[in-house]
């Protein structure tokens, strides 16, 4: 959907209606249940695994694209990624377990000074 612009170059959307709309397709998605969705650590573990994905899915491309240009090249076939692609999702994969680790060490020590606390 294409909005007009004022001459001052901000959007004009339309007028928000009191009718229903028709129910989307998309529906945000959690892997927690509505009851967990505002609690710490549930959400640190859903992220976890949603880093973990990503860093797996990002890993088994450039694995089958190191696959296919290697002795199992196929040059009728172009490669899975480019090079440019290859490096992107590596460099992803590792700046995110650079952020989980940070995410650890930090709840690691929130723990342990917790705990050192409550043994005073």
């Amino acid at each position: 959907m294409t909005y007009a612009k004022k001459p001052d170059q901000t959007y004009i959307f339309p007028p928000v209606s009191d009718t229903s709309e028709p129910e989307a397709l998309h529906k945000p998605f959690s892997w927690l249940v509505e009851a967990l969705r505002h609690d710490a650590d549930a959400l640190r573990s859903s992220k976890t695994k949603n880093y973990c994905l990503g860093i797996q899915t990002c890993l088994e491309l450039i694995h089958a694209t190191d696959l296919a240009s290697g002795i199992y090249a196929d040059p009728a076939q172009p490669p899975l990624l480019s090079v440019t692609a290859r490096e992107r999702l590596m460099l992803f994969a590792i700046d995110a377990c650079s952020d989980l680790a940070e995410q650890a060490a930090a709840d690691i020590e929130r723990r342990n000074a917790k705990h050192l606390k409550e043994r005073r």
